[in-house]
């Protein structure tokens, strides 16, 4: 259980809105263990809470796959949205 990728949402959600949907949400094949860090204290990218995804499958070739995914029915399910963190990490923010 090596492979990890995260999902981070949109600083406008609630904590315990996140965690009823990722109870509710089916874990993708390959995951093992959905975790919700509420921790942060200070925003990512516009984002507060992260979902972890954890598990058995291939971080290389499924983990975007997953994350995004995931996101995408995180985001659908809280209607705020949700973004695999690599996509955050890869969107053209301005020089500021």
């Amino acid at each position: 259980m090596n492979a990890f990728v995260s999902v981070y949402v949109d600083m406008g959600a609630r904590a315990d809105d996140v965690r009823v949907a990722v109870a509710r949400l089916p874990r993708p094949r390959g995951v093992a263990e959905v975790k919700v860090d509420c921790d942060a204290i200070t925003d990512t990218f516009g984002c507060r809470i992260a979902v972890d995804l954890t598990g058995s499958f291939d971080e290389h070739t499924e983990g975007l796959a997953i994350a995004r995914a995931y996101a995408a029915d995180l985001s659908a399910a809280l209607g705020i949205p949700a973004f695999a963190f690599y996509d955050l990490l890869r969107r053209d923010y301005p020089a500021s």
